[in-house]
């Protein structure tokens, strides 16, 4: 079967598409078991955030959203409204209300790599980034987003 080339282009779109969501799920399922994996063996030190860290103007600390665990430096959009959260020491997670996951995904794309993120998949609204073995996934859906970072002994 030979394929016009619009044909082509939506059969790219639509694998696109479903390996990004295979990505996005891959990484849910890393946050999601990771917290419960075992925390850092003693001696390595743990993810800390910075009162020196530069954040941009229309962005906050996530320690300052009481995040215990949050990377060092990350930040997210001021006015934030995060809906659920998990903390600990080698995971955290936001699922954010406000502002809307295009605009936290616009932040985080101008922003990330500013604090020594690399964005490995961007596509379909969702990221996915790494800093060293730190590992972070961002996805929208609905009048929902969520952004899960991890980390571990393991990573």
């Amino acid at each position: 079967m030979t394929l016009a080339w619009g044909d082509r282009a939506r059969t790219s779109r639509v694998e696109f598409r479903a390996v990004i969501r295979r990505l996005l799920a891959a990484a849910c399922c890393l946050a999601v078991i990771g917290c419960g994996a075992a925390p850092p063996e003693p001696g390595q030190p743990l993810p800390t955030t910075s009162a020196v860290a530069t954040v941009p103007s229309d962005g906050v600390l996530m320690s300052s959203l009481g995040y215990s665990y949050a990377p060092q430096g990350f930040s997210v959009p001021s006015g934030s409204i995060i809906a659920e959260r998990v903390d600990q020491e080698n995971t955290v997670v936001a699922v954010f209300t406000a502002p809307s996951g295009l605009d936290v995904a616009a932040y985080l794309r101008e922003t990330l790599p500013g604090q020594g993120w690399a964005i490995t998949a961007d596509g379909n609204n969702s990221l996915l980034f790494e800093r060293g073995k730190e590992y972070g996934a961002f996805t929208v859906t609905g009048a929902y987003a969520s952004l899960a970072i991890r980390w571990d002994a393991r990573s």
